[in-house]
């Protein structure tokens, strides 16, 4: 195939997959349009004034190790290649075992104004990675010239100190790419089927309710709880994502989402057998997330509010402490809940759940904090520009009404905390 042609699959490859194509082992097969590692081995920038850079191997809210490729384009180089074709930006990385992982995307000359070509472009490719060695190379180049630059770039991972969980990434690939996606997706990747090693044992047998708690939260000091609520979905939907992963050797595991603010649970599906692989319905979770939509509450909602706080406690009751199953058959029930702290209204009815003690159950409470903005500068000039409201979390009501049912909290202000707080969890319960 000449030049002229590849050229053009290329061009189709990014009219179709402009949000990046991202395969795991299989070749992506926009490198075998192209000389790549032809223009890899040659190198240097080309006719560009660009610059690439791989850094990271951070925790991720995924519980995967995030890295990132970023490609910065001078933007007067853009603003002389306005019109027709694209800009394509090519990563292929290869491990410690030669595997090659390979990605594109493509950058629409015709999209781009006069005055976005001012400023530099920035192009970012985050890939999940394992601990190990791994090679970069970068390929940009112009559809409509030919014109092309190269780089290659070198990546050392490190393990977790200390992991708590040091076989939780033994079946996942040693590279993933994460596509670009809107929100919620981006949140909860749903396009990423690897799975994290997270048995749960225990000698007896076991059944996991996973309760998300998706209401807004009663922000204070003048932001409203929406904005709140989708700072804490940031949190949460990778949680659950997590959570969903557990694999119970011995009983079922059921998730359920619930809006609190509604009365309602927007979202269930059950794992009648967690050690065979199954994945939560994407898009009925994402109907549930819109259900729970904080900006998006009918007045019946209101009208009985104080009964919201005793939702939760019914809910945990039902799911609990007052199993269906006959006696001769009652698993171990363990009760787990994600949740940002939460706050109700003044009147609602904040009884604490009341019990018989006759049930046998084990509670645990991930409790979601979010780390404040950092302080914008004070701009300083005639006029006095308003800044935005400070963000304070509410006061958490939630945990008091189960207080009696003595559940575990986890506070998890990071990613780190959340894996060693999962890792007790599990030690714990293949204690019991």
């Amino acid at each position: 195939m000449n030049f002229r042609r590849a050229v053009a699959f290329l061009v189709y490859c990014c009219l179709w997959f402009a949000p990046g194509w991202a395969q795991v082992t299989a070749p992506d097969p926009a490198f075998q349009r192209v000389p790549f590692n032809q223009w890899l081995e040659e190198g240097g920038p080309g006719p560009f004034h660009w610059s690439a850079r791989v850094s990271g191997g951070v925790l991720s809210n995924h519980q995967r190790l995030r890295a990132r490729v970023e490609v910065t384009i001078d933007g007067g180089d853009l603003a002389s290649r306005l019109g027709d074709g694209y800009l394509i930006m090519m990563v292929q990385i290869e491990d410690a075992d030669h595997r090659v992982y390979q990605t594109h995307r493509g950058l629409n000359l015709q999209r781009i104004s006069k005055e976005a070509a001012k400023s530099n472009i920035v192009y970012t490719q985050d890939v999940f990675v394992r601990p190990g060695d791994y090679r970069a190379g970068i390929v940009i180049f112009d559809s409509t010239t030919g014109e092309h630059g190269a780089a290659l770039k070198t990546l050392h991972v490190n393990p977790p100190k200390n992991d708590s969980l040091p076989d939780a990434w033994l079946d996942l690939p040693a590279v993933e790419f994460v596509p670009a996606m809107d929100l919620p997706e981006s949140l909860y990747l749903p396009n990423s089927g690897a799975r994290l090693r997270l048995p749960l044992e225990s000698r007896r047998s076991l059944h996991v309710e996973l309760m998300v708690n998706a209401s807004p939260t009663r922000a204070q000091e003048g932001l409203h709880s929406g904005a709140a609520n989708n700072r804490y979905l940031i949190e949460l939907l990778p949680a659950l994502k997590v959570m969903s992963q557990l694999r119970v050797r011995k009983g079922g595991m059921r998730v359920s989402l619930l809006d609190l603010t509604r009365r309602r649970v927007v979202f269930e599906q059950a794992f009648p057998e967690p050690d065979k692989p199954a994945y939560l319905r994407w898009m009925r979770l994402r109907r549930g997330l819109i259900e729970a939509d904080p900006n998006k509450i009918d007045v019946r909602a209101l009208e009985h509010r104080e009964q919201n706080a005793q939702f939760f406690v019914e809910q945990i009751r039902e799911r609990v402490l007052e199993p269906a199953e006959p006696e001769s058959a009652k698993p171990l029930r363990i009760g787990i809940v994600l949740s940002g702290p939460m706050g109700f209204e003044s009147g609602e009815d904040l009884r604490p759940i009341a019990f018989d003690n006759k049930s046998e159950y084990k509670i645990y409470v991930f409790r979601h904090h979010l780390l404040p903005l950092p302080q914008l500068p004070i701009l300083r000039g005639r006029r006095n520009i308003p800044l935005p409201p400070r963000f304070q979390e509410p006061l958490d009501s939630l945990v008091s009404l189960i207080k009696p049912l003595r559940p575990r909290v986890f506070d998890i202000y990071n990613p780190d905390q959340f894996r060693k707080a999962l890792a007790a969890m599990l030690d714990e319960i293949s204690r019991l």
